[in-house]
């Protein structure tokens, strides 16, 4: 009987991976109005990609405005780009005008080439996020279809093509948008897109909530920096790249978060201590962000690490 359910339990697996690489499998995306016309599509899923969560881990958004609808982010990969697109389409029949990538790394962008047929006047990111994008797509591509166990699928990546250089100011439509370089704070060629009319931030992942932030391609103190930046703009809705939809809180609470762990770091090697010294102290006493941070101690480790670096090199 065990060898029985067994089987059935990976016959079913099986079925749903395949179903999901044909691009019809049921993710639980729904639209989510956070604002007037503006729409999130946020990820339950709390890690990277993987089989559980059939690669699907970002949030997306989309903006309806008097000239078509304004898409930012697009997913870990095509298949989950079709899903993104049918369930926008619950909402609007609008033409899709622009495509944004917030950033280079794969599950914001891979999504792009379900939404080729829809022929786009733009599909835009930064200069430095569309290079990385060329070099780098395919090793994206492999590395979450073997995080999923294939769900994801193998497919040609299609890169934003639409280059902004610099912060300006520009309209969609009626929306009147400020585009943001966070100079590099969580990974290099980051945007992030300010709507001031309806006070919504639409960030990519220069903001977590819910779950501790990724560092491995991060400039820390040019976060603190930026998450400063965005704080001044009091938006009431924040748009997180992984997360649920917050409040202006979110963005105190990340920087307090980075601040405190820069400084538990930068004391610790002034003190003289590697790393891995450091690592338990600084999880001691940064015990009060496990509320806010499911999974802190998962990902908190290897932050220290990635800080830990980034001090040496300011201290020289």
């Amino acid at each position: 009987m065990l060898r029985l359910l067994t089987a059935v339990v990976l016959s079913l697996s099986v079925a749903t991976l395949a179903q999901a690489a044909a691009g019809v499998a049921d993710y639980p995306m729904k639209a989510e109005q956070v604002a007037d016309g503006v729409y999130a599509i946020v990820s339950p899923a709390t890690d990277f990609p993987n089989e559980e969560n059939l690669g699907w881990n970002s949030n997306a958004a989309f903006v309806i405005t008097s000239e078509g609808l304004l898409v930012f982010d697009t997913g870990s990969s095509e298949t989950i780009g079709k899903a993104l697109l049918k369930t926008i389409r619950t909402v609007s029949d609008a033409p899709i005008k622009w495509v944004i990538n917030s950033h280079s790394h794969g599950d914001h962008w891979l999504g792009n080439g379900a939404f080729v047929a829809e022929k786009p006047h733009e599909m835009i990111a930064s200069d430095v996020a569309i290079d990385l994008m060329k070099k780098n797509g395919f090793e994206w591509i492999g590395r979450f279809s073997t995080m999923s166990g294939g769900a994801t699928g193998s497919f040609t990546p299609v890169p934003a093509k639409d280059a902004v250089t610099q912060a300006m100011e520009r309209k969609f439509g009626d929306l009147h948008v400020q585009i943001l370089f966070s100079d590099h704070s969580h990974s290099p060629g980051d945007i992030v897109f300010w709507l001031p009319q309806k006070k919504v931030l639409l960030t990519g992942d220069t903001m977590y909530t819910g779950r501790p932030p990724a560092t491995f391609d991060a400039n820390v103190q040019q976060w603190i920096a930026f998450l400063a930046e965005m704080g001044e703009l009091q938006p009431k809705v924040v748009i997180p790249g992984h997360g649920p939809v917050a409040g202006a809180e979110s963005i105190a609470s990340l920087h307090d978060y980075f601040d405190t762990l820069w400084s538990l770091v930068a004391e610790g090697f002034e003190a003289g201590k590697m790393d891995y010294e450091i690592a338990p102290d600084v999880k001691e006493r940064m015990k009060r962000f496990e509320t806010d941070y499911a999974g802190l101690y998962d990902r908190l480790g290897e932050s220290v690490s990635h800080v830990y670096l980034q001090v040496e090199e300011a201290m020289f």
